[in-house]
């Protein structure tokens, strides 16, 4: 008995400290700030636009937002003073050059003071031609977002091994419980196997909750790199599904235009199925959806979780992914609305707990009436499913062989 005790204490001061640190999280996401404005120009069909937000009267960038034409930006921001400047990047090569490249501040330029929440209306309209210099230098890396002590860094290709350090199981559970941490201690964003090859399609794996691109390693073992190469997302998992879905379109189009992509396949497990759905929405809203090939799933709670919803009433400290994963929250009521102009391949596992009295089936982790609810069935081209658990599906042979018949068939239809 007294084993018991001391185990049951060990797992209470457990839960009090990861408790204790997404506390800490929370507060400083609830210090950040969004300033969201509009670029226009004159020529709509111009090359990409890049936005970048200026601490105070000075040139240190504080944040930068890369669009494929004119269009809305936001950017991410503590509380304080700044400008907001723009220009045409006629050459793609992320760098302002003043002789050659239409630019412009907002206002002339104004200062912008930031303390609400939210501020918007910061709109900039580029001239035809480069007229007033904006008096800056502006050179941005095209694979990442540098750090600082405001902002994180974000990655967008950089080439790395599945073996790498930050892809570790432990740096899932901190983007899960930490993920202000995560973002400044492991770097989320995009990540590649392999340089790009336009000839072979790119594989957007987006992993789920507490997990890591590692998950993935049976899949990409086995997936035909003669016509594929995979793309790896990796975020903290905390965040409110929402504000990834966000984040992974503003960073993904910076692959998209640097590389000037024009297809893509999407292979997403558990949450990261959700996360994903809303990412791939966003393109199509703006008209972007013909990019896209196939889109395959593996075992993800569409229907959300009870014990989201119960966190979310009960908890001391609220998980903000726990706001998404409710079943009656407005996050999943939305993923459906519009359906995809591509194929989705729904793939869900069932070998869960030995049933008792009052449980429902399940694959160990999700309810198998949250991986396949009726709406989800009806717009999924095909519904497979599997006897293994939560996390074995990634590791079935029977399920790697689906899974590139999936994207040789999308593949194959293209041509």
């Amino acid at each position: 008995m007294g084993i018991r005790l001391a185990l049951a204490a060990l797992a209470l001061s457990l839960a009090s400290c990861k408790l204790l640190e997404l506390h800490r999280n929370v507060q400083a996401l609830e210090q950040t700030r969004l300033i969201g404005g509009h670029v226009s120009a004159s020529d709509p069909r111009g090359g990409p636009v890049i936005a970048v937000l200026v601490a105070g009267d000075g040139q240190e960038i504080v944040d930068e937002f890369v669009l494929a034409g004119p269009g809305a930006f936001y950017f991410v921001a503590l509380p304080g003073v700044y400008r907001v400047a723009a220009f045409e990047d006629r050459n793609r090569d992320f760098t302002y050059q003043p002789a050659d490249e239409p630019a412009a501040w907002y206002g002339a330029p104004d200062a912008i003071e930031v303390v609400a929440t939210r501020r918007g209306g910061v709109d900039l309209r580029l001239p035809p031609e480069p007229e007033r210099a904006l008096g800056i230098t502006v050179a941005l890396s095209a694979t990442r977002r540098g750090g600082s002590k405001l902002l994180p860094p974000v990655t967008a290709g950089d080439v790395v091994a599945l073996d790498d350090p930050r892809f570790a199981p432990k740096n899932g559970q901190l983007g899960l419980w930490q993920p202000v941490d995560f973002m400044f201690q492991v770097e989320a964003g995009f990540y590649f196997l392999e340089p790009y090859d336009p000839d072979k399609t790119p594989v957007l794996f987006v992993h789920g909750a507490g997990g890591t691109p590692l998950d993935f390693a049976y899949l990409i073992e086995h997936l035909d790199r003669r016509r594929f190469q995979p793309w790896l997302m990796y975020y903290p998992t905390g965040l409110e599904l929402d504000q990834i879905a966000d984040s992974a379109v503003r960073w993904l189009d910076r692959l998209i235009i640097r590389y000037d992509v024009d297809r893509m396949a999407v292979v997403a497990h558990s949450m990261g199925g959700l996360v994903s759905r809303a990412m791939l929405n966003r393109l199509v809203a703006r008209g972007d959806g013909e990019k896209l090939s196939v889109y395959v799933t593996l075992s993800t709670p569409w229907g959300g979780f009870a014990s989201a919803e119960s966190g979310v009433a009960n908890s001391p400290v609220v998980m903000p992914m726990w706001r998404s994963m409710a079943p009656s929250s407005a996050f999943l009521a939305d993923l459906f609305v519009h359906p995809l102009p591509c194929p989705h391949d729904l793939l869900f596992s069932y070998r869960g707990r030995t049933l008792l009295a009052g449980e429902v089936a399940n694959d160990g982790v999700v309810a198998v009436s949250s991986e396949i609810p009726l709406h989800v069935q009806e717009q999924a081209r095909r519904v497979y499913g599997f006897d293994h658990s939560h996390m074995g599906i990634l590791n079935a042979p029977e399920v790697s062989a689906l899974v590139n018949r999936l994207l040789a068939g999308a593949e194959d239809e293209r041509r």
